[in-house]
């Protein structure tokens, strides 16, 4: 493609919504239309997903977790998909510790959902994990 056809194409993207008619006059494919329609959305969704935490979810997720958590959503770390387990789960874990979810949970809950290779996370899942690596909390008292 030209320079004036580049400069007139990156014109056609940066507007809001291209005119696909316009697009395909300067050489692009249905197909190369359709991929850049959906990497353009795609890209539009990411940067534009604005969360903050209800009453509830604050009082369980320290805010420094949970600025972490739109830290790594931000680099693309983890989708929002992700994003929304991981305060689902931690609301859930929370009822069970009895203690706020703090950034350290937050990491050990994403590296179990991302390295796992597991789809569908569970509390008994996160109990075990918390039990193998948190020997330091007080789960409660001792059953003789």
């Amino acid at each position: 493609m030209s320079e004036p056809g580049t400069k007139e194409f990156l014109k056609s993207i940066l507007t809001d919504k291209p005119a696909r008619k316009k697009l395909k006059k300067l050489g692009l494919s249905e197909q190369e239309l359709d991929d850049l329609m959906e990497s353009v959305v795609i890209r539009q969704e990411s940067k534009n997903y604005n969360r903050i935490l209800a009453d509830d979810e604050r009082k369980i997720v320290t805010p420094e977790a949970f600025g972490y958590l739109i830290h790594l959503l931000k680099l693309g770390s983890i989708n929002r998909g992700i994003f929304e387990k991981i305060i689902f789960l931690s609301i859930q874990l929370n009822g069970f510790l009895k203690q706020k979810i703090t950034k350290e949970m937050i990491d050990n809950i994403v590296n179990y959902i991302i390295f796992s290779g597991v789809e569908e996370i569970t509390l008994k899942d996160l109990l075990e994990l918390f039990f193998m690596q948190e020997p330091e909390n007080n789960f409660g008292e001792e059953i003789n």
